[in-house]
Formats: structure tokens, sequence, C-alpha cells
């Protein structure tokens, strides 16, 4: 993921939050879909990783994905709002939150990331 997608990552306790938006000249944009470009829901979920990465200074690779629900499309140009609880689980790193717009939620999911090894 290109991490200046993301901007105003805290991490608060085990709160995080972070803005995202991915313009509408980003080359993930081409050919999803073209004439109504969409941002793949894959890439909100790499989002979570790479904000916990910024926030924690750790590298990290999504293990699993424990459930994600889409709820509506992001558009290309539009900034999403994640908050999300962050817990530590015998070296595992559990993440459940939501991404939002002012307009409601775009997607919730848990997720389980584990530290990335050396060269990973």
């Amino acid at each position: 993921m290109d991490d200046c997608l993301l901007t105003d990552v805290r991490l608060d306790g085990g709160a995080l939050s972070a803005g995202f938006s991915v313009p509408a000249a980003h080359a993930i944009l081409r050919g999803h879909f073209p004439g109504a470009p969409l941002v793949p829901g894959v890439l909100l979920l790499d989002a979570v990783r790479g904000a916990c990465e910024r926030a924690r200074g750790t590298a990290y690779t999504i293990a699993e994905v424990v459930e994600v629900r889409f709820a509506r499309p992001l558009a290309p140009d539009t900034r999403a709002e994640l908050q999300a609880e962050l817990a530590d689980d015998a070296g595992t790193l559990l993440v459940a939150g939501d991404w939002r717009l002012a307009a409601g939620r775009i997607a919730a999911f848990r997720l389980r990331l584990v530290p990335r090894a050396c060269g990973g």
C-alpha cells in the first residue's frame, strides 16, 4: 500500500484512528472500475495494517481476516476515517473497528496481524 494515502494516524492507549483517501489518478484505480472508479476493499484492509505499522513502529502482515463486512463503496478523492481497537494476544495483534464517512459506515472488520519477519 502507498503509505502516503494514510493521514493523521494516532494511537491513544488501544484506540487507533487515521484518515485515508485515494486520489482519482492513483494507479490502483485503473480498471476498478472504468467510468465509475471505486477504492478496492482490500486496500482498506491493507490501510488498517499500514496504520498499525505507523502507530506502533512494527512491520505487520495480515495473518487472518476474521470478519469483514462492506456496507458501501468508497469513491476516489473521498476521505474515510478509521476507528479501531488494538489488543495484543500471544504474539499477535487483534484489530477490530470500522471505516466511516459522514454518511455512515463503509466497512467493519476484525483482523489478526503478526509481526513481519525480517526481509519479508
